[in-house]
């Protein structure tokens, strides 16, 4: 499933990049071998130019930045540190900082690092969607809410906060304000599939059936590749008693979708249990061969149906 505050996150990493400011040979330098991947060696670099005072305050950032793209959030975090405390108005490396601290779940230290930034900064879009973000998981849902709020007013093009609002309300079961906010989202962003199935989510927790299938079928249109989403097509269906519909639709993803275990398996119980023995046998086959022990239930479910049929005997379940 996708995750809200993952989102935020991706988007913000565009900023990890070098300050590319003339203020040395050697700083210079270390921006073109960082700017071609070798990051190791541009940190020595930087750190040579640091010896040398070429701009302190951009070697710190940039040797912070090729220790994320390294993994190594610790040593990044230090040098954001070093950064804002030799250019204590240095916005990218505080935001920078507040990013890293979040990724470490230091949510106290993010929050305050951001709420530091927009002082400087207050129109900062970016640093109020770490905030957010951060208000967000550690549980404070009230003020996730309403800087989520703040940015979609100020910032509607910053989209991505509609879903975000659109995941808030719809936890605290106020649907209609959870719709009103995913409704806002554009028919072309990248997330707009999910956005559906999220309103589909709602739907199905208001127990509307008919709308959580329109939805279903109105993402699943839109990503073709997303096999969850179809087979929740089908459960859907037959949740409404369209078993025959759900089957049909089953047997059809197993085409679409032919490494697909568990389709295979919900189609052979839905023909199981409506008596198509011959369906069931053919779809807990397909199951069976891409090694489901379900399938193996199935088809011996099928054997004891038939023998019982042809031996006279009353049939129970399965017909």
């Amino acid at each position: 499933m996708y995750s809200r505050n993952n989102l935020h996150i991706i988007v913000l990493f565009l900023f990890f990049r070098t300050a590319a400011v003339h203020a040395g040979p050697t700083l210079d330098s270390a921006n073109a071998l960082y700017t071609r991947g070798k990051l190791i060696e541009s940190i020595k670099l930087y750190k040579k130019a640091l010896t040398a005072g070429e701009n302190p305050a951009l070697c710190y950032f940039n040797c912070a930045n090729a220790y994320f793209q390294l993994d190594s959030l610790s040593r990044a975090l230090t040098f954001y540190r070093q950064c804002i405390y030799a250019a204590p108005d240095f916005v990218k490396a505080r935001l920078n900082l507040a990013i890293i601290y979040y990724m470490l779940g230091d949510l106290g230290p993010c929050i305050a690092a951001s709420k530091q930034t927009l002082r400087l900064d207050p129109g900062n879009q970016k640093m109020r969607l770490v905030l957010a973000a951060a208000f967000a998981k550690s549980g404070a849902i009230p003020e996730a809410a309403a800087e989520y709020e703040y940015i979609a007013k100020k910032y509607p093009e910053m989209t991505e906060t509609f879903l975000a609002l659109g995941e808030i309300y719809r936890n605290l079961n106020d649907y209609e304000t959870a719709i009103q906010w995913l409704s806002e989202y554009p028919h072309t962003g990248q997330n707009y599939p999910y956005v559906l199935l999220l309103i589909a989510d709602i739907y199905d927790r208001a127990g509307d059936l008919p709308r959580v299938l329109f939805y279903l079928q109105k993402s699943f249109n839109l990503d073709k590749k997303n096999k969850n989403t179809f087979y929740r097509i089908v459960q859907t269906q037959k949740r409404m008693g369209n078993d025959l519909v759900a089957l049909e639709t089953a047997m059809d993803g197993m085409t679409r979708f032919p490494d697909f275990v568990g389709l295979a398996i919900e189609a052979g119980n839905i023909a199981f249990n409506r008596g198509i023995l011959e369906k069931a046998e053919f779809c807990y086959s397909k199951a069976y061969a891409l090694g489901s022990p379900g399938a193996v239930v199935g088809l011996e479910n099928v054997k004891i149906v038939r023998t019982r049929k042809a031996l006279g005997i009353p049939a129970g379940n399965g017909e």
